[in-house]
């Protein structure tokens, strides 16, 4: 976060909203989203994919300047360069596989949606990842053998039974956050990260996958509303400042 009196700060925006922002919006998506919305059956599912990216375009729509109906994306994966990897706003005038050769200039965004809370992260000029959890997510028997290293496995002991929970869910945000701005996202095994524990100022701590370079991150934990957890990871060492933004109803103007 930003120290007192800290002349310039990059601005993380975090949007957060449920799953009922606008679950009708489907019209907006693209193909590639649509092809994804095609796989979920649930009714629950599909209203928090159409509006987790619904919402995905409201807060682009105000930092880029470009209207919702109008966005178009790429989707680059930084470990094979294909198609999957997180969505970047293409700039009017510019075609996806022009987008691709170089920095398109648009803002870093990245998604997260669990339950009913749907969280989004926004900056100018730096990656970021975000998630968000339900407390109860990770409580499943051999968490921490598919999710933590030794060590963390060690401290999560430490903690009172009653205490668990929660802090599963916080070491979990904390290492998918990370993940997420780097672009390897799940690809990278979790155990490969230690990070700090709950009780402590969230940090990278350690980085053992010896095929991808240990990335450089700053991070800070996220209010959210009920029994959730948050985390955010932004690219780099500097300071950020993050400004957050609860929304609740998504007007489509174009329809």
């Amino acid at each position: 976060m930003c120290p007192v009196n800290e002349p310039a700060c990059d601005e993380v925006h975090v949007y957060s909203t449920s799953t009922d922002f606008a679950p009708w919006a489907d019209h907006l998506l693209d193909d590639v989203e649509r092809g994804t919305l095609a796989t979920l059956h649930r009714a629950r599912d599909r209203a928090g994919y159409v509006s987790a990216h619904t919402l995905l375009r409201y807060a682009l729509a105000r930092h880029a300047g470009v209207p919702e109906a109008e966005q178009r994306f790429h989707r680059r994966c930084v470990l094979c360069g294909g198609p999957h990897g997180k969505p970047r706003l293409v700039p009017p005038g510019l075609s996806p596989t022009d987008a691709l050769m170089a920095d398109p200039g648009t803002p870093h965004v990245n998604l997260s949606y669990t339950g009913d809370r749907i969280v989004l992260a926004l900056c100018a000029d730096r990656p970021v990842g975000i998630d968000v959890e339900r407390w109860d997510g990770t409580s499943f028997a051999g968490f921490a053998s598919v999710a933590l290293t030794p060590a963390e496995a060690r401290e999560l002991l430490e903690f009172d039974v009653a205490e668990r929970e929660v802090a599963r869910a916080v070491w979990w945000c904390r290492k998918e956050a990370v993940l997420k701005a780097t672009g390897h996202g799940l690809r990278v095994d979790a155990r490969r990260l230690r990070v700090t524990a709950p009780d402590h100022p969230p940090a990278l701590l350690d980085w053992t996958d010896e095929a991808v370079p240990r990335p450089t991150v700053t991070m800070a934990d996220l209010p959210v509303r009920g029994r959730y957890t948050a985390a955010l990871a932004v690219a780099g060492d500097a300071p950020f400042a993050v400004r957050l933004h609860e929304v609740s109803a998504f007007t489509d103007t174009e329809s």
